[in-house]
């Protein structure tokens, strides 16, 4: 233990975080110590529910948005379930049939339970039980059985995996709306499994409501709240119990949602998902006078803030904590909502340019709520670049959420396409999710820096600010033309100061004569310094979906000295068009180190 760095972490929570933390911390420990009444307690609890009914017109609605989602993240990996196969975060388990699963075995996740939970959420059950089959409800009548004979209170390590808060919400909601689908979709009543199924559903209900996770809240205190909306929409009335529910949502619905529409956790794919929250919470028709203008609004300035995080070809850049697959596609929730040649999200932190196929997403904006900032990334002024539709530069992605080296590379700033100082980072993780100093960047508008480029944005961020480094940004598009990006470092020089940049592996790479070069189809995009050195490209790796490793190419521009500043400019280039002339890039660098 580091106390100047565990103080780094925690000097940001908020008190009524701190009394939550030792609330909920302490609830957990009497919980693993007296399971027994633990068990009773929460037995109780789930006997004074209704048992919900999922043959409602409201639960029908919103299963709809949950078959979306499971169908984009399981669809594709049905047909083994029936024999014990699954694909678990795009790596496939197979048990040897649905009797034999192990619902927490090791999973390849180290010290993080996510692929344990990722199964015990049963989302696979929600396009299984659509099909309207009675093999399918009894598949998923028997891998319920077995995931509660295998997880009583008294297992040691349950309360991380299959009976923490936010497993249980999933698996509440993914039970409830698979079984409207498969009444939905003809399939017939069998009363006993229906019966298990919605006694385990009852008792989720009541487990998450003893064990909100107000220590954590943001998206996980949300999907607390989504579950027992949901499980209140199945009813005739909403219980005693559940009228919190009134008051709450509101408020998680302000924390969790930007005045301009972004997610308070800057991660692109925890925006979609939580449009996919705000729109169940729409379709439970709860407390319609206080919910419905208020999710609505909160639903439309989601789908524009996604639009902004939206490359050309319909999916969401891949900032901080995302990968893809785990969400629907963009293009499916954002409706008629387009993103304009430019697109600001001043609070949440990204600009978009764009036009046609061509368009640059910039990062400039803090690395997440200070009070819980554990899906960050260094990517502080990173660019990902579509051109022609298919996405270019592009960032490292996800490998693991489980402590170790290859998470600390794939949150590191030198893995990321922004200029960064080897061996210093701009945010200091440690362990999966920790954070302890940490920068911010923002947003210049600077007119100054106009005129050069038909579409522009720039930022600066304060990440190596305490080793007296001051970084700044510059990118412009010329749509259908090319691409520049103009970084300035001032203050005190330092060794190292370099631009990295990742570009997806489905492009061809090399190098020659007029540069570096790029080819992918029939489009061809040429890299070259109008300041400062290029080299590259490398072979290289990333992410772009949870854990799967993907080629790439890196190359790297490293600055030129003034004296004054060190300053780099790079062109990309896809059209037989000359880059601007030497005196633009150097009158528009000198202006960017000056604002």
């Amino acid at each position: 233990m580091q106390p100047g760095r565990l103080w780094r972490t925690v000097r940001h929570l908020p008190p009524e975080q701190w009394v939550w933390r030792a609330i909920c911390r302490g609830h957990r420990l009497v919980m693993r110590f007296d399971t027994g009444r633990a068990r009773r307690r929460i037995d109780a609890a789930a006997q004074m529910l209704p048992l919900p009914d999922a043959t409602g017109d409201r639960l029908r609605a919103i299963a709809t948005h949950v078959l979306r989602l499971q169908e984009a993240v399981h669809g594709a990996h049905l047909d083994g379930i029936e024999a014990g196969r699954f694909t678990l975060l795009n790596r496939e388990y197979d048990f040897g049939g649905i009797d034999r699963v192990a619902w927490r075995g090791a999973f390849d996740e180290g010290n993080n339970p996510l692929r344990r939970m990722t199964l015990a959420y049963m989302g696979w059950a929600v396009p299984l039980l659509a099909r309207g089959t009675g093999d399918s409800l009894t598949t998923v009548a028997r891998l319920l059985a077995s995931l509660e004979a295998q997880n009583p209170f008294t297992a040691g390590g349950v309360f991380r995996d299959v009976w923490n808060a936010y497993t249980a919400s999933h698996r509440l909601i993914n039970l409830l709306a698979g079984l409207a689908l498969h009444r939905a979709a003809g399939g017939v009543p069998a009363a006993e499994h229906e019966r298990a199924i919605l006694s385990h559903v009852r008792f989720c209900a009541a487990f998450v409501r003893a064990n909100l996770e107000r220590d954590l809240q943001y998206n996980h205190l949300m999907k607390n709240y989504v579950a027992l909306a949901v499980y209140a929409a199945s009813l005739d009335r909403v219980p005693p119990p559940l009228a919190m529910l009134r008051e709450a949502v509101p408020r998680s619905i302000a924390q969790n949602v930007l005045p301009d529409g972004g997610h308070a956790e800057r991660s692109p794919m925890y925006h979609a998902l939580s449009m996919v929250d705000v729109a169940m919470l729409r379709a439970s028709s709860l407390f319609g006078g206080v919910w419905n203008h208020l999710l609505d609004d909160a639903g439309a300035r989601m789908a524009t803030a996604l639009a902004a995080m939206t490359h050309p070809d319909g999916d969401i850049a891949l900032f901080n904590d995302a990968w893809l697959g785990e969400a629907p596609p963009a293009r499916t929730l954002i409706g008629d909502s387009k993103a304009p040649a430019t697109a600001r999200l001043p609070v949440t932190g990204y600009v978009r340019i764009g036009e046609g196929g061509d368009a640059a997403i910039l990062d400039c904006g803090p690395c997440g709520p200070d009070d819980n900032p554990g899906h960050a990334h260094a990517d502080f002024l990173s660019v990902e670049v579509s051109v022609g539709g298919r996405r270019l530069i592009v960032d490292p992605g996800v490998p693991t959420y489980t402590a170790g080296e290859l998470r600390d590379i794939s949150r590191s700033a030198r893995s990321h396409n922004a200029p960064s100082i080897d061996d210093i980072e701009p945010i200091e993780f440690w362990k999966s999710f920790r954070v302890g100093r940490r920068g911010t960047a923002a947003e210049i508008t600077d007119a100054r820096l106009g005129g050069v480029a038909p579409l522009w944005c720039a930022g600066y961020h304060t990440g190596y600010d305490h080793v007296g480094v001051h970084i700044r940004r510059w990118v412009g598009l010329w749509p259908g033309v090319g691409l520049m990006l103009c970084d300035v470092c001032v203050g005190r020089q330092r060794q190292l100061e370099t631009a990295r940049f990742l570009v997806d592996g489905a492009w061809a790479a090399g190098a020659g004569d007029t540069g570096t070069w790029f080819e992918r189809e029939d489009r061809r995009v040429i890299a070259r310094s109008l300041a400062g050195r290029l080299n590259g490209p490398v072979p290289a790796r990333h992410w772009p979906r949870f854990g799967v490793e993907a080629p790439a190419h890196e190359f790297a521009l490293f600055p030129e000295d003034t004296g004054r500043y060190r300053r780099g400019a790079l062109w990309l280039g896809w059209a037989d068009v000359e880059p601007p002339g030497r005196s633009v890039v150097v009158g528009l660098l000198d202006r960017l180190a000056d604002v």
